[in-house]
């Protein structure tokens, strides 16, 4: 039996992240005088004295291991349960980690003097102001049907499926609110149904990320998370520690990309002896992916002895044309740069020649760009200066084949996931438009020296003796231009 602290009756104290996850939850909007203000007992606009609307319905914390993630949710559930009469759910994926986590998770914040009974065999935790806390198991989709819930927590909410989610969500209805802490889990449905529409300002979505650096646990230590870094591949530390939503399952290039980043100027010199210069002679080539509902991307490639060198981005959107064109000639910063976009999009490709960017169409074929592209990662002629692309470098690892094919349903093509793939992209278009791979520059056993900056008479001793060796063209007559 759950024993309940005996604490005296006063507010609970919050870290920061979780002050700003409480104090977001507990914001409301009247709906007369569409005022914001916070509640404490009663949800009540002080000014026109109805109850308000919630400002935020859906709300989410992506968390590091060992963050305290249990004990976010439990200090939102009893902060709700605070308002008379209110009932709440507190769910966890399995029963083990219902009974191992959420439960001790609210033992160690409600006090026993606000506990009316406790019912063991229905998991009913019944408060003195008449609200009800019910701690629900969610391994299987319909124990997740209830009525008439005033807010809800899930945690570990990435290990359920979509369909546990419409069959809770009807439970919501009206003035409730759901939470959900968890761990990421790639980009699946709580990262599109919850965390993207946050991030997108839709309304009533919020949402928060937490490193476990940023945890109280005093047992996490910097050498702690060295260690832990030391023993795990960079994906599943950036995970499980960084709360970065990384994708193992379909990825498409998996771990070929880390081992091709360039961290330090020393190594991109071994490649590009001029840098952070880049010589003139050097091709250069952009790839472009352009679009309408997602971000106008573009990465910039650079030809070394060794391959392509990726030293360039560019992602932004709600821009004109003239806009991107006058951001991508900046970027590419050659006036032989080539240009290489999808040859399905002929519109942009017309609307960005008005602005002098003549692009090459590149071939579409998702298997084959994708091959060519795993191609040059393997043999190592494909790199990237960290510090230079680090969207491209996010997109690359988190770059996935997309679920296309059902129990109903024959195979279809192979599709990749249309969401943060433009700059994955533009490498594909580029590296379609250049199938072979750059020549190594032979230099000149007699280069041509700089005389420029010789006295005149002295210049035109040089060349003519140039041109009896042979060195040096003949300059071109008046009457040969005219003529030409």
């Amino acid at each position: 039996m759950p024993k309940w602290i005996n604490l005296p009756s006063e507010p609970l104290r919050y870290q920061p992240v979780q002050m700003e996850f409480i104090a977001a939850r507990r914001l409301r909007l009247c709906p007369k005088c569409k005022t914001e203000f916070k509640i404490n007992d009663h949800p009540v606009c002080p000014t026109c004295n109805i109850v308000g609307m919630r400002r935020w319905d859906r709300l989410l914390i992506i968390a590091g291991r060992r963050f305290g993630k249990s004990r976010i949710g439990a200090i939102a559930g009893a902060d709700e349960a605070q308002l008379p009469g209110t009932i709440g759910w507190a769910c966890a994926p399995t029963n083990p980690k219902l009974h191992r986590y959420v439960i001790p998770a609210f033992q160690e914040l409600i006090p026993a003097d606000w506990v009316e009974s406790w019912n063991a065999e229905y998991l009913d935790l019944r408060l003195k102001n008449g609200s009800l806390i019910h701690f629900q198991t969610l391994e299987h989709p319909d124990q997740g049907r209830g009525q008439g819930l005033d807010w809800l927590w899930i945690d570990e909410i990435c290990e359920l499926t979509r369909g546990h989610w419409d069959v809770i969500r009807p439970s919501l209805a009206g003035d409730t609110v759901a939470f959900g802490t968890t761990s990421p889990r790639g980009y699946d449905w709580v990262y599109k149904e919850l965390y993207q529409p946050a991030e997108e300002g839709v309304p009533g979505h919020w949402a928060a990320k937490a490193q476990t650096a940023e945890s109280a646990n005093p047992k996490i230590t910097p050498e702690f998370l060295a260690r832990e870094k030391a023993q795990m591949s960079d994906t599943m530390y950036r995970q499980e520690y960084l709360a970065d939503f990384v994708v193992f399952q379909g990825a498409v290039y998996g771990n070929s990309v880390d081992p091709q980043i360039l961290k330090t100027d020393t190594q991109v010199k071994a490649l590009i002896p001029e840098w952070p210069e880049i010589a003139s002679w050097r091709q250069v080539i952009v790839g472009l992916d352009t679009g309408a509902d997602h971000p106008f991307g573009a990465v910039k490639l650079v030809s070394t002895e060794q391959g392509l060198v990726v030293v360039g981005e560019y992602l932004e959107r709600h821009r004109s044309f003239l806009q991107h064109a006058n951001a991508l000639k900046q970027l590419a910063a050659s006036s032989t740069a080539k240009w290489a976009i999808n040859k399905n999009e002929r519109q942009p490709l017309i609307e960005l020649a008005q602005h002098g960017i003549f692009a090459q169409r590149s071939e579409n074929d998702i298997v084959a760009g994708t091959e060519r592209v795993k191609t040059w990662l393997h043999t190592k002629q494909l790199w990237f200066v960290e510090s230079r692309c680090p969207q491209t470098l996010n997109q690359m690892r988190s770059y996935r084949w997309a679920d296309n094919q059902g129990d109903d349903k024959p195979k279809l093509k192979e599709k990749v996931f249309k969401l943060y793939d433009e700059l994955p992209d533009c490498i594909r278009y580029a590296v379609m438009t250049w199938p072979t791979l750059p020549k190594p520059r032979v230099e000149d056993e007699n280069p041509v020296r700089d005389i420029s900056n010789l006295p005149p008479d002295m210049q035109d001793n040089i060349r003519r003796m140039r041109r009896f060796e042979g060195r040096e063209k003949e300059p071109p007559s008046l009457v040969q231009d005219f003529w030409t």
